[in-house]
């Protein structure tokens, strides 16, 4: 049986690692925002390949994300216009039963993205190195931060778990990297 788990890990950066990573989080939420504007100009689209081919060669000049940053841009972006559009048919669906009067406002402006938490793509954007190292993804190309964590979690790390996607946060008070 397959058990899924969320691991906290704290990075240990140097100076200068903390500006790249922090560089790529605001680029990629610059693009989210860019990305977000494109999709409500056109129809509030919230179709992740249509996207993709609208804003990829943008993303890719104006805020200089790697190729696999970029693409995470418009399927972030879509699913995000998709839970959008469902809550719009399920007001309408409430509306029409008499549940409630409000019309749904989720959809007159476009979504900002505010957090500059970044999504990273295992074995693709991220990867874990030996003696408690990653390798991300940035800007500048990739960097080696150790790491610590939850003992039972980072030994499951070393034992080769099944790893999945990573959110790259920055803790704001304690001026670190999650």
């Amino acid at each position: 049986m397959k058990v899924m788990m969320t691991a906290k890990l704290q990075l240990h950066t140097t100076p200068e690692q903390f500006a790249h990573l922090r560089a790529v989080q605001l680029a990629y939420r610059d693009a989210l925002n860019y990305t977000s504007r494109y999709a409500f100009e056109h129809g509030k689209m919230s179709n992740q390949q249509a996207l993709q081919r609208g804003v990829y060669a943008e993303i890719r000049m104006r805020y200089h994300l790697p190729s696999q940053l970029a693409c995470n841009v418009p399927r972030q972006v879509g699913a995000t216009y998709k839970g959008l559009w469902t809550k719009v048919k399920q007001n309408a669906q409430a509306r029409r039963d008499g549940r409630t009067k409000k019309r749904y406002k989720g959809l007159d402006n476009a979504p900002k993205y505010v957090s500059p938490t970044l999504t990273y793509n295992c074995q693709r954007d991220y990867s874990f190195k030996k003696e408690h190292h990653a390798s991300l993804l940035t800007l500048e190309g990739r960097v080696k931060v150790a790491y610590s964590g939850y003992d039972k979690h980072v030994a499951l790390l070393q034992q080769g778990a099944s790893i999945g996607a990573a959110k790259l946060w920055h803790d704001k008070p304690k001026k670190r990297f999650y």
